[in-house]
């Protein structure tokens, strides 16, 4: 693809969103595929956690896609533009991951490409309307709602301040337009940052199988239905809903430490050498600080006494969400 405005992005110095320009972030850490086909809606109904016949031309979803075991594989930001699907997931696992939905297509009018020359931007912050009218996009006003134009889709995703994730199907010509002084162009640490903020969780390859949905708060940000029918792990998903409550659940941490933190890093309690929970996803904001969402036991979170790499590390400290997490646990049915 020939060079963007997004190849002048660069990490920030001090992760806010009070910016006094507007932001545009390239989001390379994301792949996009589409799913087209006579078969392309109920194929992927019984593939994915929510419920895709809610997806229209004007409304998207966050879904997650399982293993038998209930175990996410990759998680998926799912739109659709006239009759094709278009799914968005981490670069490091969509491969692997879609190869996988490849294999149960088998007779189904069902075909899945990659979108190699999309360009994936996000948009974000209170001044981002001049780039929106700029691309001649509307700004859709509420979480997962979809607007399009000749090239490109724009879907708002929740976050602490008004953000958007934009496919195009090429590089659009407003976007060259811009004058790179007028605005702010950051890398997709940004973006993970703003994630992390709004609870939103995103599986990389560090953390694949290790949490079914509702560890990840996945049905506390409208990516489950319990209403539809058979999909990978749905038996798992469903009986932890209906029969009992997850005893790990996903919280916002943040950590002062020179050592770098990843996913997929333990977490324990100050007083065990028995890890209690592992980071999902980590942005280093600088100055030896990190913030991060991570799985715990709950009953280690109510305690707030985390250590990061073992019982004796750095702690440390729970943060709030922009939702409620739930921590009472109630008991399964005899």
């Amino acid at each position: 693809m020939t060079a963007t405005i997004l190849d002048n992005a660069s990490t920030p110095d001090h992760f806010s969103t009070d910016l006094d320009k507007p932001t545009l972030v390239n989001l390379n850490h994301l792949v996009c595929y589409q799913v087209e086909g006579e078969d392309a809606t109920t194929f992927l109904q019984g593939q994915f956690s929510n419920d895709i016949t809610a997806v229209t031309s004007s409304a998207g979803q966050i879904s997650s896609y399982c293993t038998p075991k209930g175990r996410m594989l990759a998680i998926f930001y799912i739109c659709k533009r006239d009759d094709a699907y278009l799914l968005l997931t981490s670069n490091d696992v969509a491969e692997e991951v879609m190869k996988r939905l490849q294999m149960y297509v088998m007779r189904s009018k069902v075909v899945i490409k990659l979108m190699d020359h999309a360009l994936l931007l996000g948009i974000c912050n209170d001044n981002q309307e001049k780039v929106l009218n700029a691309l001649t996009l509307k700004s859709p006003d509420s979480h997962y709602q979809v607007s399009t134009n000749d090239d490109c889709l724009c879907m708002n995703i929740p976050g602490i301040s008004p953000r958007y994730l934009v496919i195009c199907n090429q590089q659009p010509q407003q976007l060259q337009q811009l004058n790179i002084d007028d605005i702010t162009v950051y890398s997709h640490s940004y973006w993970e940052w703003l994630d992390i903020m709004a609870g939103l969780p995103n599986i990389t390859q560090n953390v694949q199988e290790a949490f079914v949905p509702q560890m990840a708060n996945m049905e506390l940000i409208d990516g489950v239905s319990f209403s539809k029918g058979c999909y990978p792990g749905q038996e798992i998903v469903a009986r932890l809903h209906y029969l009992g409550n997850a005893n790990r659940r996903m919280f916002r941490l943040e950590v002062a430490q020179e050592e770098a933190i990843n996913a997929g890093d333990d977490i324990y309690t100050q007083d065990s050498d028995q890890a209690i929970g592992k980071f999902l996803s980590v942005v280093h904001e600088g100055d030896n600080k990190y913030s991060g969402l991570a799985v715990l036991r709950i009953e280690a979170a109510k305690k707030n006494q985390l250590a990061i790499g073992s019982a004796s590390g750095n702690s440390a400290q729970i943060m709030s969400l922009p939702y409620d997490v739930p921590t009472d646990l109630k008991e399964k049915e005899k």
